[in-house]
């Protein structure tokens, strides 16, 4: 019971751990049923760890002749992203951008050990740059101008696109041709053609350009070029990189999901309990093999239902065609000297190889392997296929039934999820808005950090939408409000990383300080970021307590008011105060006709 709490609590860390724990208890149950003596399971246990320390040094020798690599192709595979979507922008196709994390978001928080420190921390300043083109692009994509600005919008979203590539190019380049390419970035970025100075979309333009250029600057220090200067070329300094987690967040994570109220919690009591009835059904029955019951479940209770209730099915008939297959290939391998072994070692890799991909197949040769080992230490495969095939039912009902009996149901927690989005929502697009009003209080690297909060809320979100489509309707959320709201969260997002754009540039804030004179212009602003606030944190206590909204500050008056103070207020700050108005109002209007609760 103790190693199934242990399991279950381990999926709070991520996918990474998760499965190495599980595959621990896997190998343990395995290793158990194996007929051995003291001597000759220390031997086979020192096997087993020098094979271990061999792979590791594989790893390492690995990390050593392609250092750097891997991240530099998730970098590329981001920026290929991102010139993706400039060219749907030059096409009048932009729309939102995707609330993903870019490819090497993953990577770079996972990155080779052998990287030095200034390139690690380069390459997170690269992902950083990346981010901040994206909301410049996606600032140009919702700006609302006329058909030849239109047109104008288009040419330059398509000059981004090339950049983009080339920025892409270069991180992927034979290191012998990297100094070479880097000189022409820098000759195609200094070549690039400024945006006509009174353009409305001239702020957004700026923005993209600043950020193309930074990273080219980037890319220029990690392989520089002696001696060869571009004509026209504009420095950059280096942003200062964000600071990475430090070794203690697994501690915390693992004590915050102690609880069993949380679904984190709730799941390692729920495997607990099924695991020790498990092992003493096999203990009281004597059942052959039985400890197959325990393993199964191990695989296939998970947090969620469609996880469960799917994986399920796929083990069951995954273990009944490698259970068969297992007992013919075992009979055929004894033909070829050291056929078994063979076998073993080509099923157990395709196994592996599988894991990620596809749950059936990975189970179908899990339990070819399994056959073929058991039949190399002696045991009959196909008693041992039988014994397979009654266990992982066995084990594959109790899982059912555990789920079924103490479910954690998606509908039941995702209106807090909800509440929390449109929280840190709230409280970026308030940020952003006080600084507007009063440049340099908030510093960018908070601003910054706000931002990543509510991207990473929006993701859960969406996640969790996509779980509630899978299961059967709960209260209090249903997938059809579920979608609503991710829409229209998705559009106020997009509206705040335009006005966060809008922010970076550095002639908006030279004319805001222009511009200031008392109160004339801060007044409005400061007025309607905190109206800002209150209806969000109004809205998401609404939905968290499943009740209609209450009474809300008049947002749209305070946008009208705004806009009313032209002379003294940025013309590009008001359509985007326009756009966040709008999105709150949608989003009390879908509370509003259909409450959580």
């Amino acid at each position: 019971m103790i190693w199934g709490y242990l399991v279950g609590l381990a999926v709070c860390l991520g996918p990474r751990w998760s499965v190495a724990v599980v595959q621990g208890a896997v190998a343990l149950l395995i290793a158990v049923g194996i007929p051995l003596g003291p001597t000759s399971a220390a031997l086979r246990a020192g096997l087993v760890l020098a094979g271990g320390l061999f792979q590791a040094a594989l790893v390492i020798a690995s990390w050593a002749l392609r250092r750097g690599d891997p991240e530099r192709a998730a970098l590329a595979a981001s920026y290929r992203g991102l010139a993706g979507y400039a060219s749907e922008v030059a096409a009048g196709r932009g729309g939102v951008p995707p609330p993903l994390a870019f490819p090497a978001a993953a990577r770079l928080t996972d990155p080779n050990p052998l990287l030095p420190d200034a390139v690690r921390l380069a390459f997170d300043d690269l992902l950083e740059e990346a981010e901040s083109v994206r909301a410049g692009l996606a600032a140009l994509a919702t700006q609302s101008i006329d058909a030849p600005s239109r047109r104008a919008v288009s040419r330059f979203a398509a000059d981004a696109n090339a950049a983009l590539e080339a920025i892409a190019d270069t991180l992927t380049t034979k290191r012998a041709e990297r100094a070479d390419r880097v000189f022409e970035l820098r000759r195609l970025m200094a070549a690039l053609p400024v945006p006509p100075a009174a353009a409305d979309w001239r702020w957004a333009a700026d923005d993209v350009l600043g950020h193309l250029r930074a990273a080219t600057g980037i890319l220029a220090r990690l392989d520089p070029v002696p001696g060869r200067k571009v004509k026209g070329e504009l420095p950059r300094g280096q942003r200062t990189p964000i600071p990475p987690e430090t070794g203690k967040w697994a501690a915390l994570t693992l004590r915050a999901n102690l609880t069993p109220t949380g679904e984190t919690g709730r799941h390692a009591v729920r495997l607990a309990v099924t695991v020790g009835l498990a092992e003493v059904i096999v203990q009281a029955s004597g059942l052959y093999e039985g400890r197959w019951i325990v393993l199964t479940i191990f695989l296939v209770l998970k947090p969620d239902y469609n996880a469960t209730v799917y994986q399920s099915i796929q083990r069951a008939i995954g273990t009944a065609a490698g259970a068969g297959l297992g007992a013919a290939v075992a009979a055929m391998a004894h033909v070829v000297p050291s056929g078994l072994i063979i076998a073993a070692a080509i099923t157990v890799a395709v196994a592996y190889a599988l894991f990620d991909v596809n749950y059936l197949l990975y189970s179908i040769f899990l339990t070819l392997f399994i056959v073929i080992l058991l039949e190399i230490l002696g045991l009959p495969a196909g008693t041992t296929a039988a014994a397979r095939l009654t266990s992982t039912a066995i084990g594959t009902a109790l899982a059912l039934v555990a789920y079924s009996l103490w479910p954690t149901w998606e509908g039941t927690a995702a209106h807090k999820k909800f509440a929390r989005l449109m929280e840190a929502q709230g409280t970026y697009g308030t940020a952003l808005l006080r600084e507007y009003a009063h440049p340099g209080q908030i510093p960018s690297a908070r601003l910054r950090a706000l931002q990543t909060s509510a991207r990473r809320a929006l993701s859960d979100a969406e996640a969790s939408a996509a779980r509630l489509a899978d299961e059967p309707p709960q209260p209090p959320l249903t997938p059809a409000m579920a979608r609503k709201l991710v829409a229209t969260m998705t559009r106020l997002a997009n509206t705040e990383l335009s006005l966060h754009a809008l922010l970076t540039t550095s002639a908006p804030v030279a004319s805001r300080e222009k511009s200031r004179s008392g109160d004339a212009r801060t007044e409005p602003v400061d007025n309607l970021g905190t109206a800002f606030g209150t209806t969000m944190r109004s809205l998401a206590e609404a939905l968290r307590s499943q009740q209609p909204p209450g009474k809300l500050p008049p947002l749209h008056r305070l946008q009208t008011a705004l806009r009313d103070q032209a002379p003294a207020i940025d013309a590009r700050l008001v359509p985007v105060t326009d756009s966040l108005a709008d999105a709150l109002d949608t989003l009390e209007t879908i509370l509003r006709r259909n409450p959580a609760g």
